[in-house]
């Protein structure tokens, strides 16, 4: 179930970064888009980061290496 949570946390950063841009190119705001795209690839990197790391430190108590 944890690779589900980061899947669903990744997609979910996706869905609201492209209603947010969306939204602020309708209003007016084009500029400001590119920084909430930033911001959006960033938390994904964070997230697909963090589950990297867990998935390296359960490989390495299989064999008995604390990371």
């Amino acid at each position: 179930m944890l690779e589900l949570a980061a899947i669903f946390k990744i997609l979910g950063i996706g869905v609201v970064s492209h209603f947010s841009t969306n939204v602020l190119e309708n209003m007016g705001h084009g500029s400001k888009v590119i920084f909430v795209k930033i911001a959006g690839y960033v938390a994904c990197a964070y997230v697909s980061f963090e589950v990297w790391w867990d998935c390296l430190r359960q490989v390495a108590h299989t064999f008995g290496v604390h990371v």
